[in-house]
C-alpha cells in the first residue's frame, strides 16, 4: 500500500472532503492520483496533508505499519497454501511462479517468514526439476533457523513440516536431537497440538523408510506421550493412524492393517476426506519402500 491509499482511506473514514485537504497542495488530478497509489507527494506536502487530516505522523506510522502488517500476512497465507497445493500437484511451473513471487514479497517487507518459504520453494522446484538438483543449501539455512530458535511456536513447526520433505533421516536426527516436544503448556493450544502431531508424524516417517529402529521407536513414544484435547480429532486420528502403521513396520502387518482400516472408515464417517487421502498417500510410500527393501534383500541372497 502507498501513503496516498491509506490517506485516502483515513479521509474517508473521517468524512472530510478532498478539498478540504488538497486545496493549494494538489491539483484535482495529481491528489485523484496520489490516492491511487500512482504517485507520491513531497515530505513537506504530505505533513501538510497529515495535518489537515488531524493525524499525528507517528499515529500515521502506526496504520501504515498495521496495514502492512496485515497485507503480507494475507498475501503469505495465500502463497503457503498455493505452494503446498502445487507442490502436491507437480506443477513445477506453479512452484517456480510462487517461487519468485515470494523473492519480491521478502524484498518488499524483509519479513524472515517470506525468505524462509522462499527457500522451501526454490527447494520444491529443485525437487520437481529434472536435473535432480540437490537441496543441500536451502536444508542448511532452514535447519540454522530452526536451530537458533529457543521456543518453537505455530511458525516453527508449521515451517518444518513444509520443509520435511527436503530432510533425510540424518539430518532431521540432528535438527530433533535436543529438541523439547513435551513443554509444559498451561493453557490449550489446538493449532499447536495438530502442528507437533504433524512434525512428528512426518520423522517418524523419515526413520520408518530409513529403517532405523531406534530412531523409529524414540519418536512414536514422543508421539504417544503428546497430550491432545478430547475434541481434536487431527491430532487422535493422527497418532491412531501411526499406531496402525508402526504396527505394520514391527511386521504385525495383520493387526496393523486392521487398526488403519477402522480409522478410515472413522475419517469416511466424519468426512475427512483431506486426512483420509493424506494417510492413504503415507501407507502407500510405506508399504512401497518395504516392498523395494524386501525385494532387494531376495535378489542378494539370490
Amino acid at each position: 500500500m502507498k501513503t496516498g491509499e491509506l490517506v485516502k482511506n483515513i479521509r474517508t473514514a473521517k468524512g472530510i472532503k478532498a478539498k478540504t485537504v488538497y486545496d493549494n497542495l494538489l491539483s484535482r488530478s495529481m491528489y485523484y492520483k496520489y490516492e491511487s497509489g500512482l504517485v507520491e507527494t513531497t515530505a513537506d506536502t504530505f505533513l501538510h496533508i497529515l495535518d489537515r487530516l488531524n493525524v499525528e505522523s507517528s499515529e500515521f506510522d502506526l496504520l501504515f505499519r498495521q496495514v502492512m502488517q496485515q497485507q503480507s500476512r494475507f498475501h503469505y497465507n495465500e502463497y503457503r497454501n498455493d505452494l503446498l497445493q502445487s507442490f502436491h500437484d507437480g506443477n513445477f511451473t506453479e512452484v517456480r511462479t510462487l517461487e519468485k513471487k515470494l523473492e519480491r514479497g521478502y524484498e518488499e517487507t524483509q519479513l524472515l517468514r517470506f525468505y524462509n518459504l522462499k527457500l522451501v520453494a526454490t527447494a520444491m522446484k529443485k525437487k520437481l526439476g529434472h536435473n535432480n538438483e540437490s537441496v543441500l543449501a536451502e536444508r542448511k539455512e532452514i535447519t540454522h533457523y530452526l536451530l537458533r530458535s529457543k521456543h518453537w511456536g505455530h511458525y516453527e513447526y508449521g515451517l518444518l513440516s513444509d520443509a520435511i520433505f527436503m530432510f533425510d533421516s540424518t539430518s532431521a536426527e540432528k535438527l530433533l536431537q535436543n529438541h523439547e516436544w513435551l513443554e509444559a503448556n498451561g493453557e490449550q493450544d489446538q493449532i499447536l497440538e495438530d502442528l507437533k502431531i504433524k512434525t512428528l508424524c512426518g520423522a517418524i516417517l523419515l526413520f520408518m523408510k530409513a529403517n532405523k529402529k531406534e530412531h523409529t521407536a524414540y519418536y512414536y513414544n514422543l508421539l504417544t506421550k503428546l497430550n491432545v484435547g478430547h475434541n481434536n480429532i487431527y491430532a487422535r486420528s493422527s497418532k491412531r493412524f501411526f499406531k496402525g502403521l508402526k504396527t505394520i513396520y514391527d511386521g504385525d502387518y495383520e493387526q496393523g492393517i486392521k487398526i488403519i482400516s477402522e480409522t478410515f472408515s472413522l475419517y469416511q464417517k466424519l468426512g475427512l476426506d483431506d486426512l483420509y487421502h493424506e494417510h492413504v498417500e503415507i501407507l502407500q510410500e510405506l508399504l512401497s519402500t518395504q516392498l523395494q527393501k524386501k525385494e532387494t534383500r531376495r535378489r542378494r541372497k539370490a
